[in-house]
């Protein structure tokens, strides 16, 4: 039996957070109320509020020598529903995602407004 590849492993983890698929496209047009950044390991976490009162949950690796770039978003009324319900999308960017990189991604490409951000992953 083989070993399964570094990849492999973080889809078949990843499977397990998501349980609806991907339908819609990235979503456009966000106003996050405050979003926080709680882990920077080998995956950043980072958790907000909407303008619209739900939570959000924000996952992205944060380097790409093993696994392939994604941006995976959860949505809900409470922090459980948005973190059981995490689409993931694939990125064809092939360089390590930085903080920067994924502002960048979610305010000019995608029109996101985030009022206020913090970070608590350096405690």
């Amino acid at each position: 039996m083989m070993a399964e590849t570094p990849e492999e492993f973080w889809y078949e983890n990843l499977s397990k957070y998501h349980s609806v698929e991907a339908i819609h496209a990235f979503p456009q047009n966000v106003v996050v109320t405050q979003l926080m950044k709680m882990s920077n390991r080998d995956v950043v976490i980072l958790k907000g509020h909407l303008k619209n009162g739900q939570n959000l949950v924000l996952t992205y690796p944060s380097h790409n020598k093993m696994v392939k770039n994604f941006i995976g978003i959860g949505m809900g009324d409470c922090e459980m529903e948005a973190e059981s319900s995490v689409q993931v999308y694939e990125l064809d960017y092939n360089l390590p995602m930085t903080d920067k990189f994924v502002q960048d991604l979610l305010t000019t490409s995608h029109a996101w407004e985030i009022l206020d951000y913090g970070d608590l992953s350096v405690y």
